[in-house]
C-alpha cells in the first residue's frame, strides 16, 4: 500500500459546516466528501504536476495547464474529507483530510502553499489543535489554540516511549532555554 497523509483539525463540533462552507469556497466538494482545494502555485505544486514526485515524470504544458486556474492558484483533488467524533469530548471532531495518492501525500508533506492553507482554514474553524500525520514517518503540528507552531516529531517514536517522556522533554526545555526567562 502508498501512503495516506492526512491534516488533521481537532475542532468544535459545531463549526462543521462553515468547514464545508470554507473548503467550498476555496474549491469544491462532490457528495462522496472529495475536495478539489485552490491552492497557492509553489514550487512543491508544480513539481507534482509535472509528475516529479512519480518514477515518470512529465512535462506536458497542456497538461499541467487544466489544473492551474486562470487566477494561478493549482487545483490539487481528490482530497478525502472524513470526521469522526472524539470519545470523551461530546462537543469536539477530528477532521480528517486525506491525500488520494502517494505522490500526494508527498506534497502535502512538503509544499509552503499547501502548509499555509491548513493554518488558515485552522484559524477560521478556531481549530485546538492542527497536524499533518504522516504515518511511520511521524507527525508535524502547524497549529495550536490560535497560533502558528512548527513542532515536527520523526519517526514511529510519536507512537511508543516518546508519549511516557514528552512531557519531561518539554519541561526539561523550557527550564533550560534562555528566551522563556521573563
Amino acid at each position: 500500500m502508498g501512503l495516506d497523509y492526512s491534516f488533521k483539525i481537532v475542532m468544535n463540533k459545531n463549526e462543521k459546516e462553515d468547514l464545508y462552507e470554507y473548503i467550498r469556497k476555496h474549491g469544491s466538494i462532490d457528495y462522496g466528501n472529495c475536495a478539489c482545494i485552490h491552492f497557492d502555485m509553489d514550487s512543491f505544486i508544480l513539481k507534482y504536476l509535472e509528475g516529479g514526485y512519480g518514477w515518470n515524470p512529465h512535462y506536458n504544458k497542456l497538461e499541467i495547464s487544466t489544473h492551474i486556474k486562470p487566477d494561478g492558484k493549482a487545483r490539487i483533488g481528490c482530497i478525502y474529507i472524513s470526521i469522526t467524533e472524539i470519545e470523551g469530548q461530546n462537543d469536539e471532531v477530528e477532521v480528517f483530510l486525506t491525500a488520494a495518492t502517494s505522490d500526494m501525500s508527498l506534497l502535502f508533506r512538503d509544499s509552503v502553499s499547501i502548509n499555509r492553507w491548513f493554518i488558515e482554514l485552522s484559524k477560521e474553524m478556531n481549530s485546538i489543535i492542527t497536524y499533518i500525520d504522516m504515518e511511520d514517518e511521524g507527525v508535524k503540528i502547524i497549529y495550536f489554540k490560535g497560533s502558528q507552531i512548527d513542532l515536527e516529531i520523526k519517526g514511529k517514536q510519536h507512537l511508543g516511549d516518546l508519549r511516557k517522556i514528552f512531557f519531561d522533554i518539554f519541561k526539561e526545555f523550557y527550564v533550560r532555554y534562555k528566551h522563556f526567562e521573563e
